[in-house]
């Protein structure tokens, strides 16, 4: 178990409680808080007009930050603290098949927050060690979903793969909430296995598949293939899904939508799509479409 309850005696209560943090994915979790950041221009034209400053490293402080609202904190700089696949991956080793309880997920909040953590972040020429606030600590720790457990019938698939990167990846990626109910699950081990049997297993296909599930929610493997064929006729439109590329800056992991709207995403995209396609036998067509 990775909780563990201790008692200092006599009748237990809630209040009697503590619940230990792993040490390991405290250090996991502290050390993703702290990286360095790169504040964009927008984000930082937002800070200057919020806290009326000529320089965002300038009102990034406790001193003003203490005084906005939360909700004012977390607009600022959640675009900065959203846990992208590779920093939930990093995670991964330290965590159960089932998760961590929920009081174990408080614990570390409360952990984080009382070490007055500072984040190296850069504008421009600037660099800076800004703080790192208690509201965006909280949203960063749920969001990386680390009481989420694994769908019980996709255990089995990933306990029995090979052992090494692409499985901790597998298994962050299958704790995703997308992945919870039983017919996402179904879903998950069915590309799997079309994968296994094909030979043609990359990781980058299933954070690719992840995000788009998340998007359309496919009832099941023929409305996802069915999906996937619409954003490949979609593109040979031109025509934008917006809502998806709001999803797919999270797997790009930067948050800057201006650079994830061009012809290399597209790109990306479309080899992502033409190759979970072919694991179910679609062929390719002329001029980049598919044929059923």
């Amino acid at each position: 178990m990775c909780s563990v309850a201790m008692w200092s005696g006599g009748r237990v209560s809630s209040s009697d409680m503590i619940f230990s943090v792993p040490e390991d994915l405290l250090d996991r979790v502290r050390a993703q808080l702290l990286r360095p950041r790169v504040l964009s221009v927008r984000v930082g034209g937002a800070v200057c007009g919020l806290l009326q400053v000529s320089d965002p490293l300038d009102g990034l402080t406790l001193e003003l930050l203490r005084v906005c609202e939360p909700f004012e904190v977390e607009w600022l700089l959640a675009s900065l603290f959203t846990p992208t696949h590779p920093e939930r991956e990093v995670c991964e080793v330290a965590l159960p098949p089932e998760g961590i309880a929920d009081a174990v997920v408080e614990a570390l909040i409360t952990r984080l927050v009382a070490e007055d953590l500072y984040c190296p972040l850069s504008y421009g020429h600037r660099e800076k060690a800004v703080p790192v606030m208690a509201v965006v600590i909280e949203r960063y720790v749920r969001l990386l979903h680390l009481n989420a457990g694994i769908h019980p019938l996709l255990r089995p698939v990933l306990q029995a793969w090979v052992e090494g990167a692409d499985r901790l990846i597998l298994c962050s990626l299958a704790r995703r909430p997308v992945w919870h109910p039983e017919k996402r699950a179904h879903l998950l081990c069915r590309v799997l296995q079309r994968m296994v049997e094909k030979g043609s297993f990359q990781v980058d296909k299933i954070r690719f598949l992840t995000d788009f599930v998340g998007s359309y929610r496919p009832a099941g493997e023929q409305e996802l293939l069915q999906a996937l064929v619409n954003l490949v006729d979609a593109y040979h439109q031109d025509t934008e899904h917006p809502v998806f590329n709001q999803q797919l800056e999270h797997y790009q992991g930067d948050n800057l939508r201006s650079r994830y709207c061009g012809p290399e995403v597209k790109a990306f995209r479309l080899a992502m799509v033409h190759a979970l396609l072919a694991d179910f036998g679609y062929p390719s067509a002329p001029f980049g479409g598919v044929s059923p």
